[in-house]
């Protein structure tokens, strides 16, 4: 992989194998007999979702037409595996909604098994983003073109979905990564709302991990 260049799937994908370990994680220990086991995995679950939906809907509307313009073709496999993954997140909804404390373990163990088959096959599916589609966006676009279809996408983001991204996708990253990404953010957003994204991750990232990305901001700071 050429790290100097602009990687559009970097970010969103160390996000989502995050939320993706997190909810397996939870599906395989919770005790779905107890309430708040499974409000939370509930919780997380939806979050995964949506991430889910927006990860495709972005690649679908910006990414994939961009590199079908310029090689007539080249989407196809990508596309027919969007259109699977997708239908199976929307199963996986329906089975995760219909568990109750009721219902008991059965069903818990059946969403746990669909789940951990999802995430094998969506692991996949982004080995092949990364390997072969990556190659061709780089082939074929600027570091300024990427530039532009990342702000393009970022502009259809509300706050909430905002944060939610950033909830998975910033313990996800090294600590240089997340220094490039929020020194950007910082330097493009309200300080109310950089405030409220430092805030929410309080309760995603350690202490220490906090403490450090608040140190490396104020030093570049310093700098400026």
């Amino acid at each position: 992989m050429n790290i100097e260049r602009v990687n559009v799937y970097a970010f969103p994908h160390k996000g989502l194998r995050n939320a993706l370990s997190q909810v397996a994680l939870l599906a395989g220990n919770s005790d779905y007999s107890d309430p708040e086991d499974l409000e939370v995995l509930k919780a997380s679950a939806s979050d995964l979702f949506n991430l889910l939906n927006l990860h495709a809907h972005s690649e679908d509307d910006f990414v994939l037409p961009a590199l079908e313009a310029k090689v007539k073709g080249s989407t196809a496999e990508n596309t027919e595996e969007h259109e699977l993954l997708e239908k199976i997140v929307a199963e996986l909804e329906v089975q995760i909604n219909s568990i109750s404390i009721v219902s008991g373990s059965e069903k818990g163990i059946a969403f746990y098994e669909a789940l951990t088959d999802f995430q094998s096959k969506y692991l996949a599916h982004m080995a092949l983003e990364e390997g072969e589609i990556l190659s061709l966006i780089w082939e074929y676009f600027t570091d300024q073109d990427l530039i532009q279809m990342h702000h393009k996408i970022m502009e259809t983001f509300s706050p909430d979905q905002v944060l939610r991204w950033f909830k998975y996708i910033l313990p996800a990253l090294n600590p240089m990564e997340r220094l490039k990404i929020m020194e950007g953010f910082k330097a493009a957003v309200p300080t109310e709302f950089f405030e409220s994204v430092m805030d929410m991750l309080s309760s995603s990232m350690s202490r220490r991990d906090i403490l450090r990305l608040e140190r490396m901001l104020n030093v570049t700071a310093d700098l400026t």
